[in-house]
């Protein structure tokens, strides 16, 4: 917050001390051209702002600025009755009433006693408009000399425009660095202070946009679910906010992907090595000394990696590096993982060859994987089910061949919505996701939005049959307590 206690008692300590120097001067001013009332006003003012100061010293803000406004508003008229509309005091109100607003905003900025200065503000206008109806009917009985009246009204209009400039100009101020505090606490975890999934999300649409070689990365920490009930979650904060400061000092675009999950993002030079690049990154994690009330904590993370170019395959890429991330994960931990393993274990092994997801043999390989990770209580997954209405129909009314057009684009529909998940083809007509990463936290937002775009498409009659995708879906979460994926699905 730019407005501080400090900031604003240093503004008003210049405010009184300018005003007690003006009614110095304008108390000479009044004694040498014979306003008697005025000299008698103005000492009272040069007393009234000396304890001003005191009020200041004691952060009375609220008065300070009623007293302040209302000082003027009275010597303003008084002036303007007594010597004329020419000596120009009126238009002191125009600059006081910037500043009464501004003393508002300040009084709120600072979660201050708030007191209203718009009834205040209106006074002075009605006192404005009021003296100079008075003058129309009852002469000034008062005089000033025309070269005091021409000197006066310059005095006042360089017055009143520093203060609106003045004002106006740290409200810009203010209104800029509020933006651009908003701005990057939207963009950035406040825990680590690494940017978050919306500012890499933003970074993704340059990124698509150029025709250059990329590497990404997924790192997770393992075991990060015992750290939590071991130590708590303080203790997972601590270990969160510690990597954070690692991976902030270096010199690729990373941020906080979701949970324990980072995603680092560079483009590809001659001169640096991805893979050595990533993996001395955790091995500098491993070796770090982390302690908390006194607890050493091993930590390790593991890394999927994967590479694509700029204008093509980039949500591939993350989930290609997510898929080598679970696959670290499951074969050791504490690895960087950017080859998928040759023979039976192939990619291509376990993937469906008309939609380009994973098949039934990879599911049956995850429901393993997850059931390991179920008996070592450290799972968290949900699983998503859905079943495709109308095949069966698309083949027999247009053929296969549009069958299969509307099994790979209902099948899109299921990646574009879960894009940190895998999917699997484990039927003809049946897909399942399981859900984990940010997609597990996000899983219901997602689940609706994937029953959404079902029901819009399936009643989209300006396109044809076989793309009119239709679908039931069902979601299951992993509870404590759950003995297997079996368990899960029959809920």
């Amino acid at each position: 917050m730019f407005m501080t206690l400090k900031r604003t008692k240093i503004l008003g300590w210049g405010m009184a001390i300018s005003f007690l120097m003006i009614h110095i001067l304008m108390i000479c001013v009044f004694y040498k051209c014979g306003v008697t009332p005025m000299v008698i006003f103005n000492a009272f003012s040069i007393v009234f702002y000396i304890f001003m100061l005191f009020v200041l010293y004691k952060e009375w803000f609220p008065f300070f600025a009623v007293a302040i406004y209302l000082e003027v508003a009275a010597h303003m008229t008084c002036s303007v009755i007594l010597t004329g509309w020419n000596s120009g005091f009126q238009i002191t109100l125009i600059g006081m009433s910037v500043l009464a607003l501004y003393s508002e905003y300040t009084g709120r900025a600072l979660k201050l006693k708030i007191i209203r200065m718009m009834p205040a503000c209106i006074l002075g206008m009605f006192l404005y408009l009021g003296s100079y109806v008075y003058l129309q009917y009852h002469p000034a009985p008062y005089s000033l000399p025309a070269k005091t009246e021409f000197a006066l009204s310059l005095l006042w209009g360089v017055i009143v425009f520093v203060i609106m400039l003045f004002v106006l100009q740290l409200l810009v101020y203010i209104a800029i660095s509020s933006e651009n505090q908003l701005e990057y606490q939207l963009s950035h975890d406040k825990l680590t202070g690494l940017p978050n999934r919306y500012y890499l999300s933003t970074q993704f649409e340059n990124v698509e946009k150029e025709n250059s070689d990329y590497w990404i990365a997924i790192s997770d920490i393992d075991n990060f679910k015992k750290i939590n009930d071991n130590y708590g979650h303080n203790c997972g904060d601590y270990v969160l906010k510690t990597i954070g400061e690692i991976f902030g000092k270096k010199d690729v675009l990373v941020g906080r992907w979701g949970g324990e999950e980072f995603l680092f993002l560079r483009k590809m030079d001659k001169d640096t090595d991805p893979f050595k690049y990533v993996d001395d990154i955790r091995k500098e994690i491993e070796q770090t000394d982390f302690s908390y009330e006194g607890q050493k904590l091993a930590v390790t993370m593991t890394f999927g990696m994967s590479y694509f170019k700029g204008s093509d395959g980039l949500y591939g890429a993350i989930r290609d590096a997510d898929e080598k991330l679970y696959a670290g994960k499951h074969s050791g931990k504490n690895k960087v993982v950017n080859v998928m393993s040759g023979g039976s274990d192939s990619a291509t092994s376990y993937q469906d060859p008309l939609t380009r997801v994973k098949n039934k043999p990879a599911y049956e390989k995850m429901i393993e994987s997850l059931n390991w990770d179920i008996q070592n209580k450290t799972a968290q997954f949900g699983i998503v089910i859905i079943k495709l209405l109308d095949v069966a129909m698309i083949n027999e009314r247009y053929g296969h061949d549009k069958g299969n057009d509307y099994i790979v684009g209902a099948s899109k529909i299921i990646c574009q919505i879960f894009v940190n998940s895998q999917v699997f083809r484990i039927g003809g007509d049946d897909f399942a996701v399981v859900l984990t990463n940010r997609d597990y936290y996000d899983r219901d937002k997602l689940f609706e939005e994937l029953k959404d775009r079902y029901k819009e498409t399936a009643e989209n009659s300006a396109v044809s049959a076989w793309e009119r995708y239709n679908a039931s879906c069902r979601l299951s979460v992993y509870a404590d307590g759950d003995e297997s994926v079996e368990t899960v699905l029959s809920k």
